[in-house]
């Protein structure tokens, strides 16, 4: 068995814009100019399909998967098409695995089944590891076999780009403004209506956001750099952290470790720690994993807050652990 590949971890703008601004005053490297293009953000859950020489190995966003040890029918479904997967060259296909029984409260609940939509691949390991994500090439890839072209697994869709490039200028004020106009505007859209379920499936209703990745011949692909870049932006009814716009330069203030955890101890984080943790299950056995997940969820995610707000981990910890225990055993106990 090969060893899990992680998908990693997507930020807010906020934190982009902090880390980088730490790498202009450490480092002295100027902060950059980047041409985004977006996609929508399915609300699913993360998976992937890691094609070695030795085999086809489908994974969740944590962990390999076995039709027995499965995530929603996600590996079923993979090791359903064997023969196309095997004809592709190794890589790992990442993308959100959706529809009907995943989420709800989203326009994807009402499409007619599942679907696998895939949103990057990555090409080679360590050092030699680069990310594909340009839907054009990932159609490339995908279709790298000995049969028709466009033959791919029932459900199987690659996510095209939505909207028009935006340029962010880091470090113009001004400039930054506008671009986060144009973000926010874009979320509000999705979040109003889901276009690329509209477009493919016909069915209209709510989406998550958007992820918006770097563009253009200079950028970076290895996932370290692409993952200092990038950024997402979920709509008000998807937010984990309650800002008050989905894309802003500066963090939330707080003034205490009550607000803090009001402001990061969201309905929204709560229900994908249900999700990721205990497997959907309102379990007051498995409170303990829920904590878990949630704490470090919280811890990793909210440096910026805490720091912005002059606090210190050890101060809100109790608050956010307090509100997610009430919270998780109310649902669990009905």
């Amino acid at each position: 068995m090969p060893a899990h590949i992680r998908w990693g971890s997507i930020e807010l703008l906020h934190n982009v814009v902090r880390t980088l601004n730490y790498l202009k005053e450490r480092n002295g490297i100027p902060l950059p100019t980047v041409t985004y293009r977006a996609k929508v953000k399915l609300h699913g859950n993360n998976a992937a399909v890691q094609i070695t020489d030795e085999g086809v190995f489908p994974q969740s966003r944590t962990q390999l998967l076995t039709p027995e040890d499965d995530l929603k029918g996600f590996a079923k479904w993979v090791l359903e098409s064997p023969h196309y997967w095997k004809s592709l060259s190794p890589m790992v296909v990442f993308g959100e695995w959706c529809g009907p029984g995943v989420h709800r409260k989203v326009a994807l609940r009402d499409i007619p089944h599942k679907v696998f939509a895939v949103f990057a691949i990555q090409l080679g390991h360590g050092e030699d590891a680069r990310i594909v994500y340009e839907p054009d090439a990932l159609w490339r890839h995908l279709n790298d076999l000995n049969g028709p072209i466009g033959w791919m697994p029932k459900g199987m869709f690659v996510l095209p780009w939505y909207d028009t490039p935006v340029t962010v200028h880091y470090g113009d004020e001004d400039a930054m403004k506008l671009a986060t106009e144009v973000f926010n505007n874009m979320v509000d859209a999705v979040e109003r209506e889901d276009p690329w379920v509209k477009q493919t499936f016909n069915v209209s209703g709510r989406g998550e956001g958007v992820v918006l990745y770097p563009v253009g011949k200079d950028i970076k692909t290895d996932p370290e750099s692409l993952e200092l870049l990038m950024f997402k932006a979920k709509g008000i009814k998807h937010q984990t952290n309650k800002t008050r716009k989905p894309v802003q330069v500066d963090p939330e203030v707080v003034k205490g470790a009550e607000e803090f955890a009001a402001l990061m101890v969201t309905d929204a984080r709560l229900e994908q720690g249900v999700d990721e943790a205990v497997g959907g299950e309102y379990d007051i056995r498995k409170m303990g994993q829920f904590l878990r997940w949630v704490t470090e969820d919280v811890q990793k995610e909210s440096v910026a807050e805490l720091e912005a707000s002059g606090l210190e981990w050890k101060q809100v910890v109790k608050a956010v652990q307090g509100a997610s225990r009430e919270w998780y055993k109310a649902k669990a106990l009905g």
